[in-house]
């Protein structure tokens, strides 16, 4: 049963914003929505479905079954799988475009495709620098060669993935942007060519205007976070909940778990049925906030993993039923998961896909 008491807002308005922002950077190019991992925590199918609704002609998710949940859904746009190799048999089913990264997998879809007698659509990824999966650059070459010559395969797409393209020192991006170019006209002199090179995600989209090729792939920046302030984007979701419980202690009263938090005066004691459960980082104990009548108040104690206490001594006119925001804004503070991303030692990814299952997403 889904908790009625938390649950996250996704602003529709604020994605259409972002979307508005990847436009103004990339022009007409073409677009691979991500949509992995749940939307990023926002909720994929109401995502994937508004995007579309806004134009946009292809999303991008991790694995099969993340595919699968969105034809299931109704969703018929063209979706790209970045990371499954080995679920053949549902990529022809369910009508989804592989990212293919070895000769092998290669191979093993043509003869499915073969037996099946169709044809299929392929991306084939090398590996500029990031260290994850693609091609080798020594034989990127060679096995495109290969790869490009199977039949009932149609090699539409030639991506590859940045490292860090979210740092200031473009140093090793543009190394790797090279590469892929350089890859890219060698093929095109054997007269090999692709109707789609993407290479620019988020980060590149927003600093590296020469890395946004024929398309780019805008994941987290969809969902309001880039590489600064100045990027104008607007986070989607807000994570709120609500007071279940008031309580007034004496001074020197332990709250939580090993008594880590222990009042130094007469205390209002609120408690939220939000944990890290629900993904509010254990981290945050004793160091959190979270805002409520518009003011900042103190996380007291251990996260739980179905509870947080909270301090609101100073904040008058607070009762049981009291709104709480823990992401988003309240009045004039605001609290985003780039902060949360802060005080945890992570990203504003980890933070917002780290949001439970029975946390339910409100959309408006």
């Amino acid at each position: 049963m889904l908790s009625q008491k938390t649950f996250a807002e996704i602003d529709l308005k604020a994605l259409a914003h972002n979307l508005g922002i990847v436009r103004k950077k990339t022009g007409s190019r073409n677009m691979i929505a991500v949509v992995k991992a749940n939307a990023y925590g926002h909720g994929s199918v109401e995502i994937a479905k508004h995007l579309i609704s806004l134009g946009v002609p292809l999303l991008g998710v991790a694995f099969t079954g993340e595919a699968i949940r969105l034809r299931e859904a109704g969703i018929n746009v063209p979706i790209l799988v970045f990371f499954d190799k080995d679920n053949i048999d549902e990529c022809f089913r369910y009508n989804l475009t592989p990212v293919i990264f070895d000769l092998h997998a290669a191979k093993k879809f043509s003869a499915a495709a073969r037996k099946l007698k169709r044809t299929i659509s392929i991306h084939i990824k090398v590996d500029t620098g990031m260290g994850r999966i693609g091609l080798t650059l020594d034989k990127a070459y060679s096995e495109i060669l290969k790869i490009t010559a199977l039949p009932n395969l149609a090699p539409e797409g030639l991506m590859s993935h940045f490292s860090d393209a979210d740092l200031q020192d473009k140093e090793f991006a543009n190394h790797q942007l090279s590469a892929f170019v350089s890859l890219r006209k060698d093929l095109s002199r054997k007269k090999i060519t692709f109707k789609y090179a993407h290479i620019a995600n988020s980060a590149a989209v927003l600093s590296m205007p020469g890395a946004h090729m024929n398309m780019v792939r805008p994941g987290i920046m969809l969902y309001g976070y880039g590489i600064s302030k100045a990027d104008n984007l607007r986070p989607v979701l807000s994570l709120k909940s609500s007071i279940l419980m008031i309580k007034k202690v004496p001074a020197g009263t332990p709250i939580s778990y090993a008594r880590t938090f222990v009042t130094k005066r007469k205390s209002i004691i609120a408690t939220i049925p939000a944990g890290y459960a629900d993904g509010y980082d254990r981290k945050l104990s004793n160091s959190g906030e979270v805002l409520v009548k518009g003011k900042r108040a103190p996380i007291a104690g251990r996260v739980c993993m179905d509870t947080i206490m909270v301090d609101v001594t100073d904040i008058p006119g607070v009762r049981e039923g009291t709104e709480v925001v823990l992401i988003g804004e309240q009045g004039k503070e605001n609290i985003t998961a780039a902060d949360i991303a802060a005080k945890t030692g992570t990203i504003p990814y980890e933070v917002l896909t780290s949001i439970g299952h029975r946390v339910k997403r409100v959309f408006y």
